[in-house]
Parts: C-alpha cells; sequence; structure tokens
C-alpha cells in the first residue's frame, strides 16, 4: 500500500470549479443586491419608526385612515422588514415546514440539473413530468405541513403590527407640510 494518494482533482480544475461556484453564487444572490437598492433604500431610523412622543390614540375613523395613508407610504420598508422577520420566524419555528421547503427547493434544483430525461426501472421520464408531479408532491407536503396555517399567521399578525402601528402614530412635521402643500 502506498503512503502517497492521488488528489482526487488537480489545482487547475478545483480554481475552475471554485471560480464557476462563485460566479454562480454572485449571480444567483445579486437580487439581493437589487433588492436592498431598491427596496430597503427607504429605510426609517428606528427612533422615528419608535416614536413614543408621536403615539396618540384616536376615536376618528377618519384620522385613523388618514395616519394608515400617510405611514403605510413613509414607513412602507420598516413594515416590509416586519413582514420579512415573521416570515422567518413562522418557517424556523415550524420544522415540518421548513424540511418541506428545504426538500421542495432541493428536489426543484435537482430536476433543473438533469440532462434530458429521466430511466426509472425501464420507463422513461421527461424533465416537464417531472416537474408536474414534484409540483403535486410537493403542494401535498405543503398542505400537511402547516403552510397555510403559517401563510394565514403571518397575515394576521402583520396586519396587526402594521395597522395598528400606522393608526396610533401621528405623521411628523413632514407630513403635516406635506399636506399644506397640495392645498
Amino acid at each position: 500500500m502506498s503512503s502517497y494518494q492521488q488528489p482526487l482533482l488537480n489545482q487547475q480544475t478545483a480554481e475552475q470549479i471554485g471560480s464557476a461556484v462563485a460566479s454562480e453564487a454572485s449571480s444567483r444572490l445579486g437580487f439581493l443586491k437589487k433588492f436592498r437598492e431598491e427596496k430597503l433604500s427607504n429605510l426609517r431610523p428606528l427612533g422615528d419608526f419608535l416614536d413614543k412622543d408621536r403615539i396618540r390614540f384616536t376615536t376618528s375613523f377618519s384620522e385613523i385612515t388618514k395616519r394608515w395613508n400617510y405611514n403605510l407610504q413613509h414607513f412602507g420598508a420598516n413594515y416590509l422588514l416586519i413582514i420579512i422577520g415573521l416570515s422567518i420566524y413562522a418557517v424556523i419555528t415550524n420544522w415540518w415546514l421548513l424540511f418541506t421547503i428545504a426538500f421542495i427547493f432541493g428536489g426543484f434544483y435537482v430536476i433543473s440539473r438533469l440532462n434530458g430525461p429521466l430511466n426509472l426501472g425501464g420507463m422513461t421520464v421527461s424533465p416537464s413530468s417531472l416537474y408536474a408531479g414534484y409540483a403535486g408532491a410537493s403542494l401535498i407536503l405543503l398542505l400537511f405541513s402547516g403552510a397555510t396555517g403559517a401563510i394565514f399567521w403571518i397575515i394576521g399578525a402583520a396586519a396587526i403590527i402594521i395597522l395598528g402601528h400606522a393608526a396610533l402614530l401621528e405623521p411628523g412635521l413632514e407630513g403635516e407640510f406635506g399636506a399644506d402643500s397640495q392645498v
């Protein structure tokens, strides 16, 4: 038995694979940079978002709708982060749902990497048939893993938090000046 073992990949092949993986990752994750530049550019400071001096209760529905109109536009990026945080929390706390989502993404990734039809037990299955069958199985898995409950929980929790915040927080001075400039 020889003490010297042949490496699985030579240096040049390993570098090519590494650069291919890096370029693939940067192209696939480019949407995060675009999302940050477009959606999160209007993120308001936490001091403005949680300004306790501007919290006022009102019983007038017309005043609440004015606050909703202003705050939903003004703090839209902050509210989007709340929805993303609630979504992450809902997925992480439901292990079956987390497993199902990973299984779905993994399966679709494997199907996308197939070169041509797949031979299973003497049958040839086309990639489009694999996608259709896997999509049907994925929907059944999502139903059993509680995805609908998680979606409705996210909608309800986000509505209570976001609409409650928007109804209680009075518009800032810039909102009052903006209303005067429209007259």
